[in-house]
């Protein structure tokens, strides 16, 4: 194990916890049957029902919760460091002393996304592709496609611009009446 750890730092200059050295990430998206290039963290819970596209990043520290319902990751994704990701929620469950179900409903990420370090996204939640969540974000609502949206519940605080050659610029410009 200590020739691995020495190795990581010599050639990539990380060190890592113990199962990152053990396991391979690219070799949990195989067995996840992620697409194609995707990687998963050895620290990453998935559970359930977790569907997730080509080319997707989910860093460590992460949940990806599919057991109520069908989690959706599109193409080109980044689930960055201890995002939560949950298709149930049991507040008013408990609130109510059992009297209130369990909410339990599907959550999907649209292609060309990112999910900022640290944010959690509720049950019942689309958002959309080349949509960017900024860190330590709650996302509780619907995200529409192109946009940023950051805070504590997530609210849509820019654009994502697409130009004609591939590139992107980010459009803060119009923040709506309330901000």
């Amino acid at each position: 194990m200590a020739d691995r750890r020495d190795d990581m730092r010599a050639k990539y200059n990380r060190v890592l916890p113990s199962g990152e050295l053990i396991f391979n990430r690219f070799d949990k998206g195989r067995y996840l049957k992620c697409g194609e290039n995707s990687s998963v963290y050895d620290t990453c819970v998935v559970m359930g029902d977790v569907e997730i596209g080509d080319n997707c990043w989910v860093g460590p520290y992460t949940i990806l919760e599919g057991s109520s319902a069908k989690l959706t990751i599109g193409n080109f994704v980044s689930i960055d460091a201890g995002v939560m990701i949950y298709t149930h929620d049991s507040t008013k469950y408990y609130v109510t002393g059992g009297k209130d179900p369990f909410k339990k409903a599907p959550v999907s990420i649209g292609d060309n996304t990112v999910i900022g370090t640290l944010t959690m996204i509720g049950a019942d939640v689309k958002i959309g592709s080349h949509c960017v969540i900024g860190a330590h974000s709650f996302v509780n609502s619907d995200i529409p496609d192109y946009s940023i949206a950051a805070g504590v519940p997530a609210k849509v605080i820019g654009r994502v611009l697409i130009k004609e050659d591939g590139t992107c610029d980010f459009d803060y410009s119009d923040r709506g009446e309330d901000q």
